[in-house]
């Protein structure tokens, strides 16, 4: 009961007031994650890169290094390692028709007269790497520059694609070339200008028609050689006594046939089945009034076993290899192909696949390389009159020079004097002055 003294309702219970929510905070925004600041990776670069230690490349470090330019070297594989493919053969002229002047200059100044090859004579491949080319790599300007075991893979340009349009007054960067060595190790490498001496060696013909391989060929390959193996001496028993197939019509496959014969004259159980694509009965085409007397010799008398029909050596011209069996690791290789448009078959011991070489585009597939379509022939990079100095067509990428055999292409014929006066010409297009005035600074 109330008294009159309370408001009405004044001793009702206070009402409960609802919490009030507490206010999320505003969300803030995501800090950026501190990325770790570092000095851009200094890559390596120089003036020139000359790939390749062969005669040709040798040659070219030589010249460079006697002109003072800033180069790196780069060499796949050892110093002069196709001349250990035919290392146990003679060369086709003495050795003094091999070398250069100033190859000869240093290995004298540095006292190795004695360690020199006989110029007077031909030699052994062997004898032309370890007599000569490896002799100037232990001189003062060379000693030391070379790195073995480190294979160019691709190049490009630095700036841009190859599909990428460029105007004619574009700056043009440098070459950019992917290089691995030991231990896969990989980098690039940025050059103003690049001398390619790799050669062919390393990509051989196959052997199928259309210039492709025969179908089995790849299974067969343990039985198969590309170049001319020692068949007097370190490999004579893959060939004594045995069923032996030689495919091809050049100078090696002239230089297989008449050891082959030599070989057969003790050892009578071998047999040998020589092959060749064009229909003449004179297989090896020799070149008038050769220079080189060896190679002359060579070709006359393989194209005189080939005449003769008798001995050890069967004989087929027009022929095409259709295809390839292996039957098995202690079984000869059956080969068919086709003559005279009727499919024959031999069982095969051996074969020495010698249908030339070829140049790989692989090297220059980002580059602009417009290669002529027939025989392969890349732009050398030099501007010369020589035919054999400039085989190829214009180059659109100035700066890269292709010298030596590769600048010939599928193109036999090459001559190392050839290779050495390409040299000179490309670094008077590097330096952007005459040819006699490289000749004067050598000889200074």
């Amino acid at each position: 009961m109330s008294n009159g003294n309370n408001p009405k309702g004044q001793n009702r219970p206070p009402q409960q007031q609802a919490p009030q929510q507490a206010q999320k905070p505003a969300p803030q925004p995501a800090a950026e994650p501190e990325v770790p600041k570092t000095q851009p990776r200094e890559e390596r670069r120089a003036s020139l890169v000359i790939l390749g230690a062969g005669p040709v490349g040798v040659e070219a470090a030589l010249v460079a290094s006697r002109l003072k330019l800033d180069f790196l070297w780069f060499e796949k594989a050892q110093v002069g390692e196709h001349l250990n493919r035919w290392g146990h053969l003679a060369t086709h002229a003495p050795m003094k028709t091999l070398v250069s002047e100033i190859g000869l200059e240093e290995i004298r100044k540095n006292n190795m007269d004695e360690f020199l090859v006989n110029l007077d004579e031909p030699a052994t491949g062997k004898a032309f790497r370890d007599g000569y080319i490896s002799l100037l790599l232990e001189t003062l300007q060379l000693s030391g520059k070379l790195e073995a075991g480190v294979e160019a893979v691709a190049a490009g340009r630095d700036n841009r694609l190859r599909e990428d349009p460029r105007g004619p007054r574009d700056p043009i960067g440098p070459f950019r070339l992917f290089v691995r060595g030991p231990n896969n190790k990989e980098e690039h490498i940025l050059a103003d200008a690049v001398i390619d001496c790799t050669g062919v060696l390393a990509t051989p013909r196959p052997l199928g028609k259309a210039g492709l391989p025969a179908p089995g060929e790849n299974a067969c390959r343990d039985r198969i050689s590309y170049f001319v193996e020692d068949i007097l001496g370190a490999d004579l028993k893959k060939f004594a006594d045995r069923t032996v197939m030689v495919v091809g019509a050049g100078i090696s496959a002239a230089t297989a046939i008449t050891q082959l014969a030599e070989m057969a004259k003790e050892h009578e159980a071998t047999w040998v089945v020589w092959l060749t694509r064009r229909p003449s009965t004179l297989p090896v085409r020799r070149i008038p009034q050769d220079p080189l007397k060896g190679r002359d010799a060579i070709a006359a008398a393989a194209n005189h076993i080939a005449c003769r029909a008798e001995g050890h050596i069967e004989f087929h011209s027009g022929a095409w290899i259709d295809r390839m069996e292996n039957q098995g690791n202690d079984k000869p290789v059956k080969v068919f192909a086709t003559i005279g448009g009727k499919e024959i078959a031999w069982e095969v011991d051996r074969i020495l696949s010698l249908c030339g070489y070829q140049p790989s585009r692989l090297l220059n597939r980002e580059l602009r390389m417009p290669w002529e379509t027939t025989l392969d022939l890349p732009p050398t990079g030099i501007d010369s009159r020589e035919q054999e100095l400039n085989p190829g067509p214009a180059t659109e990428e100035p700066g890269w020079y292709v010298l030596g055999s590769k600048s010939y292409g599928r193109a036999s014929g090459f001559e190392v004097r050839t290779g050495y006066r390409q040299v000179r010409q490309a670094m008077a297009e590097i330096l952007r002055v005459r040819l006699q005035e490289i000749t004067k600074r050598l000889a200074a």
